[in-house]
C-alpha cells in the first residue's frame, strides 16, 4: 500500500526544469555548452521544499547523466530516469540498462551513411559525434560507426540525436523500424532509441523499486517524449511552453519554463 499523503514526482529537464537557447550555446564556457540548462532559485528552492517535506523527486529526461549540469545534479533527486528511459539509477544502484545491440547500431548505420547523415551518440558515460554530428558540422569526428563506439567510456549507446528527416527514415526501414521509436526535439533534430526504451519503462521500474514507498505520483514535461511520461503518472502537468498535444493530454498546465512553470506547478498541487 502506497504511504499516505507521500508523492513521488517525475521531472523533465529541457523545457521543463530550465531552457538554454540553441543559438546562445556557443557563448558559454566551453566546459558548460553541452550541458543540461540549470533551473532558476525560484525552481531550485521549490524541489528542496518537496524533499524535504518527505517526497520524492527524480530527473526524467532524454539527457545522458554526464550531460547534467553540476548545479541541478546536486539538488536532492532521489534518482535519474536518462537517455529516455534506457538507463535508471537510484543512487549507486542501476536500475534499467538496455542499450542498443551492435547489430542494430550497424544497420542503422548503414541507413545514415546512404543518407549523408552524421549524428551525435550517447551512452551513460559519455557522448561523441560520427560524420560531424546531427548538424553534420564538427571536423575530426568518427565516419564510422564502430569508431565512434569504440570512443565512448562504455563502449555502449543507448540513444542518437539525428536529424529528423533521418529519423523519418530509420522508423520507415521495413526491417529496423519496428525496433525503435522518434522524438522530435528543437532545431529539426530528432533523438532515436529502442521503442521498448522510454520514459514510461523507467518510470515502471523506479515504481517498481520503491514498492510502497511512492505515495501519488506526478509528471512534469513539455515535449513529445514525455507522453508517455505522462502514460504513467497519477498526474500530468504541461509546461506552459508545452507542445499543443502535451497540453491537451495534461491534466493540469501550468506556466512556462521562462516564468517557473515547476514551481508554480508543485505550489498549485500544495506539493511545496
Amino acid at each position: 500500500m502506497a504511504q499516505p499523503g507521500k508523492a513521488t514526482v517525475f521531472f523533465d529537464i529541457d523545457g521543463t526544469l530550465g531552457w538554454t537557447d540553441p543559438n546562445k550555446r556557443d557563448a558559454l564556457p566551453e566546459w558548460e555548452r553541452g550541458l543540461s540548462p540549470t533551473p532558476s532559485p525560484r525552481v531550485a528552492a521549490a524541489i528542496r521544499s518537496l524533499v524535504a517535506r518527505g517526497n520524492h523527486a527524480f530527473l526524467c529526461s532524454g539527457r545522458s547523466p554526464v550531460g547534467i549540469h553540476p548545479d541541478l545534479a546536486s539538488l536532492p533527486f532521489s534518482g535519474i530516469i536518462a537517455l529516455a528511459g534506457a538507463y535508471v539509477t537510484m543512487g549507486d544502484k542501476v536500475l534499467r540498462d538496455r542499450p542498443l545491440s551492435a547489430d542494430v547500431l550497424a544497420h542503422i548505420d548503414r541507413v545514415l551513411a546512404a543518407g549523408g547523415y552524421g549524428a551525435l551518440i550517447e551512452s551513460a558515460h559519455g557522448a561523441v559525434e560520427l560524420r560531424g554530428g546531427a548538424l553534420g558540422r564538427r571536423s575530426g569526428t568518427p565516419d564510422t560507426m564502430d569508431e565512434a563506439i569504440g570512443q565512448l567510456p562504455d563502449g555502449c549507446a543507448y540513444k542518437l540525436v539525428i536529424r529528423s528527416s533521418a529519423a523519418d527514415e530509420l522508423v520507415a526501414d521495413p526491417q529496423l523500424g519496428s525496433q525503435l521509436v522518434a522524438s522530435r526535439l528543437e532545431m529539426q533534430n530528432s533523438e532515436v532509441g529502442l521503442a521498448c526504451n522510454t520514459k514510461k519503462a523507467g518510470i515502471k521500474a523506479v515504481l517498481s523499486h520503491l514498492g510502497d514507498d511512492v505515495g501519488v505520483t506526478y509528471g512534469f514535461g513539455d515535449s513529445e517524449n514525455d507522453l508517455t511520461l505522462f502514460s504513467e503518472v497519477d498526474v500530468s502537468v504541461a509546461m506552459g511552453n508545452a507542445i499543443p498535444e502535451v497540453k491537451r493530454l495534461a491534466d493540469y498546465v501550468t506556466d512556462s519554463v521562462s516564468e517557473d512553470g515547476v514551481a508554480s506547478g508543485l505550489e498549485h498541487l500544495q506539493l511545496v
